[in-house]
């Protein structure tokens, strides 16, 4: 279990836009249900016992209904909403610069990944602060090729040893700190965070995720996302 002498703060990446849904606004902000595509994930981690803090990375356009949709599903965690960079790795990095003084364990998730378990949250969590570094991921379902630059087959990767990272991404605080240090060309290239903490030579611990946990990115995922949803109820 957590100590109860640790805080840990989450940081949520909310600045994605609508290009691949052909959409004219966040996706954040499509609907699932009847509901925000992001408010599903800020009450999933406000319900969460482990975690303490939310803080939001954003585009500035976006902040005034981000901070909106907070208050209407009554997000008490959220600390505050800071204003995203160029890219993912910049505005995880804004958002470090206001993890509470207080956080020994900081947990970066993907805003648009609203179907995330309580369960996933807390094995991530208890195994960082165990470990220092834990990440949710699934066995890939499909067989996997490594292919040419010509786009032919040069071989069949063994996916048994292979790993689709989701998010939540957690950390001690001190590692993520040092991770995010990197050059802006090396943080322009990341695609998440653990690649960033790999350069530490720190050992990341994969936590079993969840299928149903997708990033949802193009139309099909809303109608996925939404069907995940009836299930559960």
């Amino acid at each position: 279990m957590k100590s109860k002498n640790e805080f840990v703060s989450c940081i949520v990446a909310a600045g994605g836009s609508g290009s691949r849904m052909g959409a004219e606004k966040n996706k954040l902000f499509l609907e699932l249900a009847g509901r925000p595509v992001i408010a599903y994930t800020l009450m999933a981690l406000e319900q969460s016992e482990l975690i303490d803090e939310i803080i939001l990375s954003a585009r500035e356009e976006d902040m005034m209904e981000l901070r909106r949709i907070a208050e209407e599903y009554a997000i008490s965690k959220l600390s505050t909403i800071v204003r995203g960079g160029a890219h993912r790795a910049a505005s995880v990095k804004s958002a470090l610069s206001a993890v509470s003084k207080e956080a020994t364990v900081v947990a970066v998730h993907d805003g648009a990944r609203p179907l995330i378990e309580e369960k996933h949250i807390h094995n991530a969590v208890v195994e960082a602060a165990k470990g220092g570094a834990a990440a949710v991921g699934v066995r890939p379902k499909c067989t996997l090729k490594q292919a040419d630059e010509n786009g032919f087959i040069t071989e069949t990767v063994d996916r048994s040893v292979m790993f689709e990272i989701q998010t939540p991404q957690v950390f001690g605080k001190d590692i993520i700190l040092k991770a995010y240090e990197a050059e802006e060309d090396i943080l322009a290239q990341a695609t998440d965070d653990c690649s960033l903490v790999e350069r530490l030579g720190v050992r990341i611990r994969v936590v079993e995720g969840s299928y149903r946990n997708i990033k949802v990115t193009t139309p099909e995922d809303i109608v996925i996302a939404e069907s995940l949803l009836e299930e559960r109820t």
